[in-house]
């Protein structure tokens, strides 16, 4: 399973722009051991969106999306 596919993102409808930090986001998630809890996957979506503006990386918005509806707990990832 991949990050996409854990926050049931369609890759096909994300920006172009945003291509270098899916493929940065991907990497980083693996290599911290893949988080799926709900309080893990909060914390990692933090620290991205957090790096990213600092190093010139544009983020999808649906990163955030997912990142505040869990903080709210109106989200949770799927297990499979």
């Amino acid at each position: 399973m991949s990050l996409l596919e854990l926050l049931e993102v369609d890759p096909s409808r994300l920006p172009a722009k945003c291509a270098r930090t899916v493929s940065y986001t991907e990497r980083a998630w693996a290599d911290q051991g893949k988080p799926k809890t709900p309080e893990a996957l909060t914390g990692f979506l933090d620290k991205v969106l957090r790096f990213c503006p600092t190093v010139g990386f544009t983020y999808p918005k649906i990163f955030l999306k997912r990142l505040k509806q869990l903080q709210r707990g109106q989200w949770r990832p799927r297990q499979g």
